[in-house]
């Protein structure tokens, strides 16, 4: 008789998903190493981890954890029309966006180098 290899090859992932923390599976990294990486990129580009993305899918609101627990006027999780929204950290996107608008208002009021127009 026959054995399934569905059972076993169930068994062997799951044991390589539980030592997944300790077995390299990138490059050298581990998954735990990977995730830490991931979650800090996203965390430098939104302003948000992966959990925060995560707890947004399943709640449909924008969740942030740290903006919740440091400000009295946010909770965890706001609908996206709220205004409390408007003073969240977006991450280095938010930065580019308040640093581009100034320099372009400058550029505009400069008047030509050489006296002429245009």
């Amino acid at each position: 008789m026959r054995r399934p290899k569905l059972p076993v090859a169930l068994i062997v992932l799951l044991a390589g998903a539980l030592a997944g923390c300790s077995t390299p599976l990138f490059a050298g990294l581990t998954l735990g190493e990977l995730g830490l990486v991931t979650s800090l990129f996203s965390t430098a580009a939104t302003g948000k981890g992966l959990g925060e993305h995560a707890m947004d899918v399943a709640t449909g609101r924008d969740c942030r954890v740290l903006e919740g627990l440091a400000r009295d006027d946010r909770r965890l999780c706001e609908p996206e029309d709220s205004p409390a929204l408007d003073d969240d950290w977006r991450g280095l996107a938010d930065l580019a966006d308040d640093t581009a608008a100034p320099e372009q208002a400058m550029r505009s009021d400069l008047p030509p180098r050489d006296g002429r127009d245009g």
